[in-house]
């Protein structure tokens, strides 16, 4: 007798298995019959699949450009059994990487390796259920893989600068061909915000697609626009833009050191939507540019305007100007006003500032990669603001933190995202000495934070450091062989964070102690310092002084003790930093039950982070469930 399936049309059929999970269909629809294994393998139904089971893509794949390519020139379900396998390797890799720390890195990199083909599997890891036995440890661990790829995107969005640099350009070459430098300007400045995206919303296409967004919004609000003048048309955006609260920030005076203002991805998406002045110029003239209007940043001294230039040959109002080339230009204050800034004040405000140079020259468009480099000092500005201002940390996070609780995870990506510009908005120029001293300065920062703090990104390192270390600091004329290569120090690097990664570690027992020592805290518990009165976590021990392992994964070392006695390797909720080390006399354990609410804000605000430790909390104990078993087994 033929199923009820058999009886239906095929295109009911196919319209059917669109409500049925595409695994359903490959293991039990399709082998139903001939006819049913023929409609399921209908491209129209996999494209579907693809669609609606992946959000996220590599750009490998083209994958927008396909959807609008005849359906069957695409094989849609090898596409689909692709991100599958994808899918599935990366959930075994993952598994290896919370379970055991011997060849973590290895495995990160290697999910790394497919991209944006393996956001949605790390998302859904990034969110897992509060009942997974190791939920800290995997969406600790899913974040950092995601973290890494994301900031591989941007740091290909500014590597787009160095093509650009190497080009030789002709005279005749358009000004937007100089200004913009081979990249698009809100997404060059979105780089920042994907190193701290971590599992959020608005990377780099979803900022584009929100500019284009709020260009349509204003495009509705006035369906004349078309027919306006240059001017008219700037004025009419600046006014819009302010009447919609778009641009500049409530409450300057208090906040403009607050790192989200310096980001514009997350300015186009909060709903107050804070900038600084540098973000608010970026905000107008990536909007302007959607409305047919030649518009950049231009940063004057101590303060960025916006300046828009009429088309060649033509003036601001639309009268023909003597020569073909000439072009008028007009400024604009986005972050403080709504109206054009007329020039006299551009050049009174010059002279007050007492600008040695040339106003005209001053009073130019600037270039895309220096309008990066003021950002990154922007960042540099708010990270310097939370680290030296002293007030209680309460008042501080606020300045660092874009959403709960993520402050501590933001210090050190905020200021790794500030090197990595200043490293990549430098072209290549091998025969400028000054060029390659500061640029190495740079590098060696570079090398020093990802090696302390993200070791997991030597796949970029290796993509991007490495080969421009090699031009920029070898001698012009002379070839190098590889032994002597300037990139040796950093690959040596690489290599040995990797001989690490590959090797297990002696563990530290209780039972094996000698001398008559006796560790009193256990990995995992919550501790108060007796003397400052701040919480923190114990991560690891040692009786062999300071100068002991800690099992931390670095094997870094501190200086011998006099005073012999145990001490614990802890992650401390002032700066969420994992590298304190307290003596047992100043440790007083707290105990705590019941869900993580219970615990100081401090530690449930280092949540995100503590998961590189620990699986969970364990409501009835009262501590953190260790994930350092290899290191600490009896704790």
């Amino acid at each position: 007798m033929p199923s009820l399936l058999e009886c239906l049309p095929d295109e009911l059929v196919q319209h059917i298995l669109q409500y049925i999970s595409p695994e359903e269909t490959l293991k039990n629809v399709s082998p139903l019959s001939k006819r049913i294994h023929r409609v399921a393998q209908e491209p129209l139904l996999w494209r579907y699949y693809c669609r609606s089971s992946f959000r996220y893509w590599s750009s490998d794949h083209q994958f927008e450009k396909k959807l609008r390519r005849p359906i069957y020139d695409v094989d849609w379900k090898s596409l689909f059994l692709l991100r599958l396998r994808r899918n599935a390797r990366a959930a075994v890799l993952l598994d290896c990487i919370v379970e055991s720390r011997v060849f973590r890195l290895r495995n990160m990199e290697q999910i790394c390796q497919y991209g944006y083909d393996a956001k949605d599997f790390l998302l859904a890891q990034c969110r897992v259920d509060e009942s997974a036995e190791d939920v800290l440890a995997r969406r600790h661990y899913a974040c950092t893989v995601l973290d890494s790829i994301h900031r591989g995107l941007a740091i290909e969005e500014w590597a787009k600068y160095q093509k650009h640099a190497a080009r030789r350009l002709d005279d005749d070459a358009p000004s937007s061909e100089r200004l913009n430098c081979g990249m698009k300007l809100e997404r060059a400045l979105g780089a920042f915000d994907m190193f701290m995206l971590h599992d959020n919303e608005g990377d780099l296409d979803e900022i584009s697609e929100l500019v284009d967004g709020i260009a349509s919004q204003f495009r509705n609000a006035h369906p004349g626009i078309n027919s306006s003048t240059t001017r008219q048309k700037a004025i009419a955006l600046a006014r819009w833009l302010h009447s919609t609260n778009m641009t500049g920030l409530n409450g300057p005076e208090f906040t403009y050191h607050y790192l989200r203002n310096c980001l514009i991805g997350r300015a186009l998406r909060d709903d107050q939507h804070p900038s600084l002045p540098i973000i608010s110029a970026a905000i107008y003239s990536a909007i302007a540019s959607r409305l047919d209007l030649e518009a950049y940043c231009c940063v004057l001294t101590n303060h960025v305007h916006a300046i828009v230039l009429s088309p060649p040959g033509l003036s601001l109002d639309g009268h023909s100007l003597p020569g073909a080339k000439e072009q008028q230009k007009m400024f604009l204050d986005p972050f403080g006003s709504d109206d054009e800034v007329p020039l006299d004040h551009i050049q009174t405000f010059l002279s007050r500032l007492g600008a040695a140079t040339s106003h005209d020259r001053l009073m130019r468009p600037t270039a895309t990669d220096l309008i990066v480099m003021r950002t990154a000092q922007s960042i540099r500005a708010s990270f310097t603001s939370f680290r030296t201002i002293e007030r209680p940390l309460s008042q501080l996070i606020p300045m660092i933190e874009l959403n709960r609780g993520d402050w501590a995870r933001n210090l050190q990506p905020a200021l790794y995202s500030m090197i990595w510009a200043s490293v990549m908005m430098v072209p290549i120029l091998p025969d400028n000495e000054d060029g390659r001293w500061d640029w190495q300065q740079d590098v060696r920062e570079l090398l020093t934070y990802f090696y302390e703090y993200f070791p997991e990104d030597a796949w970029l390192v290796e993509k991007y450091v490495c080969p421009m270390y090699d031009t920029f600091s070898a001698p012009p004329g002379r070839r190098r062989n590889a032994w002597e290569l300037p990139s040796k120090q950093a690959r040596d690097q690489i290599r040995d964070i990797r001989r690490v990664d590959s090797s297990a570690k002696e563990p530290r027992r209780r039972t094996r102690l000698n001398g008559g020592l006796y560790v009193k805290y256990r990995v995992g518990q919550v501790f108060r310092h007796r003397r400052y009165d701040y919480y923190g976590l114990i991560l690891g021990w040692t009786v062999d002084g300071i100068n002991g392992s800690m099992g931390s994964d670095d094997g870094v070392g501190w200086s011998p003790s006099t005073y012999r006695q145990p001490y614990y390797r802890c992650m401390v909720g002032t700066d969420g930093s994992d590298h304190h080390v307290i003596a047992e006399e100043n440790i007083e354990v707290v105990k705590f039950r019941g869900g993580t609410e219970v615990l100081p804000a401090e530690i449930r605000d280092l949540l995100p982070m503590i998961g590189k430790f620990f699986k969970r909390w364990d409501s009835d104990k009262g501590v953190f469930v260790s994930n350092l078993k290899e290191l600490f087994p009896d704790d």
